[in-house]
């Protein structure tokens, strides 16, 4: 038994690693979209507005919308993640109880769903930050051409 523990090991601790990289990741990159809104909404409320051409308005709020995409996706993954820690901590604690094997068991599918939903937002967040970023790169292209010629 204490040889498959110790073959089990470093899988444990590569795993703990990964889930730490995910969190970190899902933060990053709601980091990142909240500070683009910031820098976003710090032009709508500058005096003189430049974006005055109807290509750069409509790359200004499609990277408005998909920045609030991404900082919804990025706070759903939170909770989720949250959840699915908080159902495999119930699991891990009540697996050897045989009185609680069926709550176990439900358990378990709901942690694997909710983990299966963290990925898919994950994905969702980093395509809307993406987005939001080549919209406002556009937008600021647009609008800022003339200075660059």
């Amino acid at each position: 038994m204490a040889y498959e523990e110790d073959e089990n090991e470093p899988y444990t601790r590569w795993q703990g690693f990964r889930i730490g990289q995910l969190g970190l990741c899902i933060s990053l990159f709601l980091t990142f979209a909240v500070a683009i809104l910031g820098f976003s909404i710090n032009l709508l409320i500058q005096p003189t507005y430049e974006i005055s051409t109807c290509f750069a308005k409509i790359f200004f709020f499609f990277s408005l919308v998909c920045g609030l995409l991404s900082v919804l996706f990025g706070s759903v993954a939170c909770v989720t993640r949250l959840s699915d820690f908080r159902k495999t901590a119930k699991v891990v604690r009540h697996r050897s109880d045989p009185n609680m094997k069926s709550e176990v068991d439900q358990l378990r599918e709901d942690y694997k769903r909710l983990g299966q939903w963290t990925w898919k937002l994950f994905k969702w967040q980093l395509v809307a930050f993406g987005s939001q970023a080549f919209g406002l790169v556009l937008t600021l292209s647009v609008t800022y051409w003339h200075r660059l010629t």
